[in-house]
């Protein structure tokens, strides 16, 4: 796209921009899908032979709630970074008195498109909220700074957490101060603003009512159900490679009865279930805040693009919308950061922590495959924004 203007037809360039647009965004769905398997195991089944979940639901693993949300919620997101990159760009085009009715027509179908897709984000991140409070409570715990659980729980708006041993020690004050929304954090987790959301501490004690009325099992009470199902697993082996059908159907059954637990069979301590509190809690504000923040951005781009004085003379904002450009960036990628920091230790939820997703590998292999990739996609950055760069420089 870079390249081709100018030296094809305007049909072909546009229609390659949105061929573009199409594989980047189906190639986005199978990452996307796979990342919200390792989020929420379904639509599989384990197959104690092979050591494998094997699927058994296309559909289940395709369509799962948290599969849907974290693919819209993704793709929209990326709609607000260009929209900001667009305005961008634009916003310098007019600082150097270049291009000025393009990068007026460009500004404007950003601000559209931006406002479109920061009103999608929040209302998939919603619907991402919802899921993360259904099948990783813990994640949420963190994303809150919640210790202790509590009804009508308030959403904290702004806030500064205490060092988290001093929070486990004070689990009735872990912040040094906040701001909360009465009642939000409840109905936004569980659409109802008198439920129960569940604190760091309830989820390693366990003991209180689930959402079906059962009583939630404690941190200890599954590691010993995962150990069960992990042995069973090695005696399961063990009986087959005997011969010993009766013996290996037992086993089976006790692997089977258990394995919702599986992983927890890895976890030597407890605290190892606990997320990094205070990176997720301050990368999920950081997205919120700033995430707000844009839909005011695109308003006041609308508003300041349809006013009589012209708007290349409104210096202050146009830089601004420069500068909204790495910030859009940096709000994308803490989601991802409360997204990944958020459900450590799993590598699968509840079924593989990060202790036991261990190669053969040698450390060093490991370091030098590190050091290649860091070196290759640094030039490839190095690249890429050198060309963006001269382009932008140069116009058109």
């Amino acid at each position: 796209m870079f390249f081709g203007w100018n030296k094809v037809s305007k049909g072909f360039h546009l229609a390659s921009t949105w061929l573009t647009v199409f594989g980047a965004s189906i190639s986005a769905l199978w990452i996307l899908i796979a990342n919200a398997w390792m989020q929420f195991p379904t639509g599989m089944t384990f197959n104690p032979d092979t050591v494998r979940n094997e699927m058994t639901d296309f559909w289940a693993v395709a369509l799962s709630p948290i599969a849907i949300n974290k693919f819209f919620h993704t793709v929209t997101s990326c709609w607000v970074v260009g929209s900001a990159a667009c305005i961008g760009v634009s916003a310098w085009f007019l600082l150097k008195k270049r291009h000025i009715d393009f990068a007026k027509k460009s500004i404007q179908i950003g601000a559209i498109v931006g406002l479109v897709g920061i009103l999608l984000t929040i209302y998939t991140g919603d619907g991402s909220a919802y899921q993360v409070a259904q099948k990783q409570p813990m994640k949420l715990a963190a994303m809150e700074g919640l210790y202790k659980g509590q009804t009508q729980a308030p959403l904290v708006a702004v806030g500064i957490l205490k060092p988290h041993e001093k929070a486990m020690q004070d689990i009735e004050n872990p912040s040094y101060f906040n701001i909360g929304i009465p009642y939000a954090l409840s109905f936004l987790s569980y659409r109802d603003a008198n439920a129960f959301v569940p604190g760091i501490t309830d989820l390693l004690n366990g003991g209180y009512p689930t959402q079906d009325g059962s009583k939630e099992l404690s941190a200890k009470e599954k590691m010993e159900s995962g150990k069960k199902a992990v042995m069973a697993l090695a005696d399961y082996k063990k009986a087959k490679k005997a011969g010993n059908d009766y013996e290996s159907k037992k086993q089976l059954e006790i692997l089977n009865a258990n394995y919702a637990n599986f992983g927890y069979g890895f976890i030597k301590d407890e605290s190892e279930l606990i997320p990094n509190v205070a990176i997720t809690f301050y990368a999920f504000r950081f997205m919120v805040i700033f995430g707000s923040f844009f839909i005011i951005m695109f308003l006041a781009v609308t508003y300041f693009i349809g006013k009589k004085k012209p708007f290349e003379n409104y210096t202050w904002f146009l830089w601004l919308c420069i500068l909204c450009i790495p910030l859009a960036y940096m709000v994308s990628q803490s989601g991802w950061l409360v997204a990944e920091m958020g459900r450590q230790p799993w590598v699968i939820q509840d079924l593989m922590p990060t202790s036991a997703a261990i190669s053969a590998i040698s450390s060093s292999s490991v370091a030098t495959t590190f050091i290649i990739f860091c070196v290759l996609f640094s030039v490839l950055l190095i690249a890429e924004l050198s060309i963006m760069f001269k382009q932008i420089k140069k116009g058109f």
